[in-house]
């Protein structure tokens, strides 16, 4: 199947998953955890199983959050997250996401990151650019870190050095909110915390959108082992990348 087929049936599949999960999304009451695993909740399984569906009868393979790797290792395979940012869902803090990313023999292909609390919708297709509500965005001029406005994943354990930060809880918009100019970058102060469906489409968007991304630690941020873990780091430019992953990695030390 050619490159351009795979897209298109991406995108479409892509767009019933996230429709099927706003569904179950506006009648879920029970927001208990699931009692499998830490910061699991009850909808995220059901969330899974109505995202990956239209995933696995376009054909593809599907690497998600809650089930895993699934479906034939000769096809192209999505990279999901059926429901990132649950505990804001849960909380009623209106920042959370399905995020999916189709990857081919050459990497990420195409990303698909919806923000269900507004509808807002992240999309980008390597060598063409990325574009939110489908309009194309890029990154903000460059900017020095003591000028940045920076969102974290976790607890910094010092002043970076930069004009203000947040932290509000779903990588995958927040690295998206970096690829529309909302933030000038973002940093994981954790350790090994996130697996790949949690930053794999918003990094392509934001790369798509001009900007530049890292695992703090050096390694491939492309990684389709399930147990995988990666520290990632993103910005609007190299120079403020060097700067965040300088203090990132002297807080580490």
């Amino acid at each position: 199947m050619s490159a351009a087929k795979d897209v298109e049936l991406f995108w479409e599949a892509a767009s019933r998953a996230t429709t099927n999960v706003r569904a179950v999304l506006d009648a879920t009451s029970d927001w208990t955890e699931s009692g499998l695993r830490d910061g699991q909740y009850r909808v995220d399984l059901v969330t899974d199983q109505v995202c990956v569906e239209p995933l696995m009868e376009a054909g593809f393979a599907v690497l998600s959050e809650e089930s895993g790797r699934r479906g034939p290792s000769s096809a192209c395979i999505v990279v999901v997250d059926p429901l990132d940012g649950s505990t804001n869902a849960a909380r009623g803090v209106r920042w959370f996401a399905t995020a999916m990313c189709l990857v081919d023999e050459r990497g990420p292909l195409a990303a698909w990151v919806v923000n269900h609390a507004d509808g807002d919708v992240f999309s980008a297709l390597r060598g063409h650019g990325a574009r939110h509500n489908g309009h194309l965005i890029s990154v903000n001029p460059q900017v020095d870190l003591a000028e940045a406005f920076i969102g974290v994943s976790g607890l910094p354990t010092h002043h970076y050095g930069w004009a203000q930060f947040r932290a509000l809880g779903a990588a995958a918009l927040d690295i998206s909110a970096v690829a529309n100019g909302v933030y000038d970058g973002w940093c994981d102060m954790s350790h090994d915390a996130h697996g790949v469906w949690d930053y794999l489409a918003a990094v392509l968007i934001c790369t798509e959108a001009g900007g530049v991304a890292a695992d703090a630690m050096g390694r491939d941020l492309v990684v389709l082992d399930p147990s995988a873990r990666r520290t990632p780091v993103v910005a609007n430019h190299p120079s403020l990348l060097t700067a965040l992953l300088k203090e990132r990695n002297r807080s580490a030390r």
